[in-house]
């Protein structure tokens, strides 16, 4: 079971990884660090947030985990 496990998160990763290259023919004409500045912002930022907002158990609240202990968001 744990082995299944390990390849279903290997494969999200994989899959979540080359996702970042969809966009690449519409921002051609972007400077490198432009692109790289905004799949930072999304890849560091806007998608752990959202992730961390959907883990969150239903009824409670991601400030109350964070103000009750903050141990726990690692």
């Amino acid at each position: 079971m744990n082995t299944l496990l390990g390849l279903l998160i290997i494969a999200v990763g994989s899959f979540c990884q080359s996702s970042s290259y969809v966009p690449i023919k519409k921002v051609k004409e972007w400077s490198w660090e432009s692109f790289w500045l905004v799949q930072g912002l999304f890849a560091w930022l806007v998608f752990p947030l959202l992730g961390a907002l959907l883990a969150v158990p239903a009824g409670g609240s991601l400030g109350e985990i964070l103000a009750a202990d903050p141990a726990a968001a690692f």
